[in-house]
């Protein structure tokens, strides 16, 4: 029994250390990445932290004039009006891209990146799915704290309308 447990203590070891090390060894892109990534799965699961984790706390798109706390109030609004009783949940997903990636400036005495990407929402509708907004998001990035947040975003729609 002492021989299972310690064989069972050991597998959980690895299995944290492969995680911390796969996670220092990453480059910055892909750790960005990774933060956009969350910053979605959050959103489809109608979890706030992911997604505030992603948005410095002095955050803000200049196009839109939207800053952390209004993403706040509108992504609750949004989540729990639009949580479906019929058992099928929030009906809401995002997806992005970017075709050429963050550029990271590793030379100042904070990392930054500056990065063009398109967000892309879209509504589950009994069976299938339709686009509801498209946009591109020229952003800037910082790493603080050993993270990489949004700094300033630019928002530019492209098709649709922006979730409500």
């Amino acid at each position: 029994m002492k021989r299972l447990f310690l064989l069972l203590l050991a597998v959980v070891a690895a299995v944290l250390g492969y995680r911390a090390a796969r996670h220092a060894l990453a480059s910055e892109p892909t750790k960005i990445a990774w933060m956009i990534d969350g910053m979605c799965e959050g959103f489809a699961a109608t979890r706030m932290n992911p997604i505030m984790a992603g948005l410095a706390q002095d955050w803000f798109d200049e196009a839109l004039g939207v800053d952390r706390e209004l993403v706040r109030a509108g992504a609750a609004h949004l989540f729990f009006e639009q949580r479906s009783d019929g058992g099928r949940g929030f009906p809401y997903r995002v997806s992005w891209r970017s075709e050429k990636g963050p550029t990271v400036d590793e030379s100042g005495e904070e990392k930054t990146a500056q990065m063009q990407l398109e967000f892309e929402f879209y509504r589950r509708e009994a069976d299938d799915e339709r686009l509801v907004w498209r946009a591109r998001v020229d952003a800037q990035l910082r790493k603080r704290d050993g993270d990489w947040r949004f700094f300033r975003t630019r928002t530019e729609t492209l098709e649709g309308r922006m979730l409500r």
